[in-house]
């Protein structure tokens, strides 16, 4: 231990035959070459991709025959919207409710597209028009965001020993 030690500390970080000896091994011990699915061995990098993500999208997504439709007349008229009330929620962003973002506080943690709340708060009358847009086109259903539900999931091959 203290020999690879001490070989990792005068080697390690160089560009050397040792560093990737070291990178290539974990690479190998961190690949998944096959999965084993009851009887069925999956193996190539195309069946494991398919495999993990139909197993994903099974396990995540809707229960089958799990739709629940509402009668019309389930609430009164009292717990209902009004026309004024859904007019509000419905209608189009307005430039002051979307700059609602320069009350969050700095140095919050960005969101998935990594751009830090201070971006905007510092650039907004640079990039305030592409943002109107946006919001625009989010209202008219212009917008994919179909990209934006999306979880990030990690195989992590057992370690033995």
């Amino acid at each position: 231990m203290q020999k690879s030690h001490e070989n990792w500390l005068l080697k390690g970080d160089r560009n050397t035959d040792y560093f990737h000896i070291i990178v290539n091994g974990r690479r190998r011990r961190n690949t998944i070459f096959s999965l084993s699915c009851g009887d069925e061995m999956i193996e190539g990098t195309k069946n494991l991709l398919k495999h993990a993500t139909e197993f994903y999208k099974d396990l995540f997504g809707p229960a089958a025959g799990n739709l629940c439709k509402l009668r019309e007349d389930m609430w009164e008229s009292s717990e209902k919207l009004t026309d004024i009330d859904n007019f509000i929620l419905t209608r189009p962003f307005s430039e002051t409710e979307i700059k609602m973002l320069f009350s969050v506080k700095p140095n919050k943690a960005p969101g998935p597209d990594n751009i830090p709340v201070e971006f905007f708060q510092h650039c907004w009358e640079i990039v305030k028009n592409e943002v109107l847009l946006l919001f625009e086109w989010f209202h008219d259903n212009k917008l994919d965001v179909q990209r934006l539900n999306y979880g990030i999931i990690t195989l992590l091959p057992k370690v033995v020993g």
